[in-house]
């Protein structure tokens, strides 16, 4: 046979950037970064494409694969205290700016004579001159954030009980992102909105509530949030979102927190103008944690509430979960030392339990779906035995039992039990 010696390309990798950043002003200090990496794998086989019945034939490494991926950055952050030296209100309010873009894309058989090591910017598409070149996926995404960060009566001079007030911090989020994609010629547009994202909070709240006497480190937080997710031409959703949680320090013994949360979500069929699906969501968890010995007791409930309705007002989901349990956890030291005989030094051994137990009875309830409808109790222990520095045992064990409300055949019971022994040397 002929040897035919041919010389092509397989594979290509580039990755280029810069980042740069003024000092306009002291205060003002903009940063600018971009960053481009381009792969390229050519196909090392023949191809073939028929069109209008006419045969195109490709020989190895004739044509390739593009992938693209490009990144930039602009921020920006602003001090009020280097703005206005003299403010108070304002000394601890700050600014931080970013726009961001993060795109992509994918090209199949393109020709291996087209030169990508320029096309740095994704926003301007190749020009392959192939007539079998096709642009598989593109994706655009723009990003403009802001985030603020304020203490309002952080530098005033606040005594006695209003001091708390010097605690009270503020902070926002502000994001919208506008992705723009295309997957084999089908174009499509998402826009997210977040607004607002905002935690309040406040601490040695105790001074306000004239509670310090038998309560400290008390610490409020509220958080509530907006966003919207729209599907141009397609969906539209609001997702509408509250939190509080409270924490203190009881009796200078129980460390005890309360938590609430809400939020709802809904989804709106731009088509047909018509909001299709609406869930409510609400949480609630008390709990408190305190030591009696050498034993560290946790016991909390929690209270889970899922609604989901139709476009119709039909409820498709209605559950609710009510879960109390208690976690005890032990650390024993019990060291102790043996005599060997001919030896002068002991044998120790550390005799050290770290013993964790969780016992919790989950009471699931719901008018619609007949599953929904049951108690199950779970214990969950381990002891981890450190007989010595290079010689540890584990223990662990599980039981659970189920009882259900209406099905009976679904009640059950099982329990496991294992140990590991460990000897390192």
């Amino acid at each position: 046979g002929l040897e035919v010696l041919k010389s092509y390309p397989k594979s290509f990798t580039q990755t280029a950037g810069f980042t740069s950043a003024w000092n306009v002003l002291p205060w003002f200090r903009p940063a600018v970064s971009y960053t481009a990496s381009t792969i390229e794998n050519n196909i090392l086989s023949l191809s073939t494409f028929v069109v209008g019945g006419s045969t195109t034939v490709f020989d190895i490494g004739d044509i390739k694969t593009v992938n693209r991926n490009g990144a930039g950055n602009i921020s920006l952050s602003l001090s009020a205290a280097e703005i206005f030296s003299k403010t108070k209100l304002f000394r601890s309010f700050s600014l931080t700016n970013g726009y961001q873009t993060q795109d992509g894309d994918s090209w199949n058989n393109v020709e291996r004579g087209l030169d990508t090591k320029t096309a740095l910017w994704l926003r301007t598409p190749l020009r392959p001159t192939s007539r079998f070149a096709q642009r598989v996926n593109l994706t655009l995404r723009d990003t403009a954030s802001s985030s603020q960060r304020w203490s309002p009566l952080e530098a005033y001079d606040l005594k006695g009980r209003k001091e708390a007030f010097k605690s009270l911090s503020l902070s926002n989020n502000y994001v919208k992102s506008v992705q723009r994609s295309e997957t084999t010629g089908t174009p499509s547009k998402t826009i997210s909105t977040t607004l607002p994202d905002l935690i309040a909070s406040i601490g040695s709240l105790e001074k306000l509530v004239h509670a310090d006497r038998w309560a400290k480190s008390m610490q409020l937080n509220l958080k509530v949030r907006e966003q919207t997710t729209e599907n141009v031409a397609a969906t539209f959703q609001t997702d509408d979102s509250f939190g509080t949680d409270l924490r203190a320090i009881i009796r200078q013994r129980f460390d005890t927190s309360v938590s609430f949360n809400l939020r709802t979500t809904s989804t709106e069929d731009l088509r047909i103008n018509q909001v299709t699906q609406t869930t409510d969501h609400k949480d609630a968890v008390v709990q408190t944690t305190f030591d009696i010995h050498k034993f560290r007791f946790t016991p909390k409930v929690d209270y889970q509430n899922d609604v989901t309705t139709l476009g119709t007002g039909q409820r498709s989901q209605d559950t609710t979960v009510i879960t109390p349990s208690l976690l005890v956890r032990a650390d024993l030291a019990l060291p102790k030392g043996l005599r060997v005989p001919f030896r002068k030094q002991l044998l120790t051994f550390t005799n050290r339990i770290i013993w964790t137990t969780t016992m919790s009875l989950a009471m699931r309830q719901s008018p619609i779906t007949i599953n929904d409808n049951s108690k199950l109790l779970n214990l969950n222990t381990s002891a981890d035995y450190e007989i010595a520095k290079n010689l540890r045992m584990t223990l662990n064990g599980a039981a659970s039992r189920l009882w259900h409300k209406y099905l009976k055949e679904e009640d059950f019971i099982s329990y496991q039990f294992g140990t590991v022994l460990t000897f390192q040397f």
